[in-house]
């Protein structure tokens, strides 16, 4: 069965890193007054009050609006990515997985349907029980961090035999690592509200995340196509699926309504709308979930839906998958 993880954010929010965009902003705001007056007016500009990466990168795209020059936005796109890079160095260095946490991390990860509920289960075991045995993991990560090879003691490259047919094929970073090149920025050039500059070339080569792809030569996005057009399970970790990751959720949509041998997993983390002694309202929190995922996908109405969704769409909630 080929398995592909999709990991954003929440993922190294599990570890317990301060990787969220809030935490960012306040160290934005704390080591940064000597920058350019173009981020200072950034700096007020992206909010503090958004919780999301995906928030602060629609927020940069509706700035552009009061950039003059292509040349203007690439010294304010790279000063703030030096910032983030900075950032996230310190985090990175500060994660040291203990042996417990890496052990029962490649315990959850090798079989990614531990934390359903029982009646998801038995659907699961009935569609699993049709693919082949064992399972080709590859990994889509949003992340820039090297989380995900730490908690799998990954040094020597990314492929890694498992035993019992259980094979990790592939990480790709789809926005890159740090000490590289990363990518901040939106889906699609109508993201970028300055409308001069939505159509100037050097400018979507940095902030067009597919075609900032190709202007550095990298084919990453296009084996995260093949990956998702393969994919027989998709499990959704950490990923708040916002708009500027749009495309993704589109190709999903797509295969899903196409083949009806793709399954997808997606966690939910709800802490402030689900406790022990209230699990009654699992169901509805599931199906308002159902509807908002499925919009993402792209389907407007639930009509449109694949009949089979409810046997091939499952959800974890609130899950001490991935952590101690």
């Amino acid at each position: 069965m080929n398995v592909l993880y999709i990991l954003g954010n929440g993922f190294d929010k599990a570890q317990g890193m301060k990787t969220s965009y809030p935490e960012f902003y306040q160290y934005l705001m704390a080591n940064t007054d000597n920058g350019s007056s173009l981020l200072q007016q950034l700096k007020k500009d992206i909010d503090a009050n958004n919780e999301l990466w995906s928030d602060m990168e629609e927020a940069f795209g509706q700035f552009t609006t009061k950039v003059e020059t292509n040349t203007d936005l690439e010294k304010l796109y790279f000063e703030l990515s030096d910032c983030l890079q900075s950032y996230l160095k310190e985090e990175e260095k500060a994660f040291v997985p203990s042996d417990q946490l890496q052990k029962k991390f490649l315990n959850d990860f090798l079989f990614p349907g531990k934390f359903l509920g029982a009646t998801d289960k038995d659907r699961y075991s009935e569609f699993v029980n049709r693919m082949t045995k064992g399972k080709d993991i590859s990994v889509m990560s949003f992340n820039y961090t090297d989380t995900l090879e730490r908690l799998l003691l990954l040094k020597d490259g990314t492929s890694r035999n498992y035993g019992n047919n259980d094979y990790l094929r592939q990480i790709i970073h789809v926005h890159g690592v740090l000490d590289n090149a990363i990518i901040i920025g939106v889906d699609n050039e109508e993201q970028i509200r300055n409308k001069k500059l939505s159509n100037n070339e050097d400018v979507k080569d940095i902030l067009v995340k597919e075609q900032s792809n190709l202007a550095m030569k990298y084919t990453r996005h296009i084996t995260c196509e093949n990956l998702i057009s393969d994919a027989q399970l998709i499990v959704l970790y950490g990923a708040s699926m916002g708009k500027t990751d749009a495309r993704w959720w589109r190709l999903i949509g797509e295969q899903f309504k196409k083949r009806n041998n793709l399954c997808v997993i997606r966690h939910l983390f709800v802490p402030n709308a689900l406790s022990p002694t209230r699990r009654q309202l699992l169901g509805r929190i599931e199906r308002e979930n159902r509807i908002d995922f499925m919009m993402k996908l792209g389907f407007q109405n639930e009509s449109d839906w694949p009949q089979d969704t409810l046997k091939r769409l499952f959800f974890i909630t609130n899950s001490e998958a991935f952590k101690l």
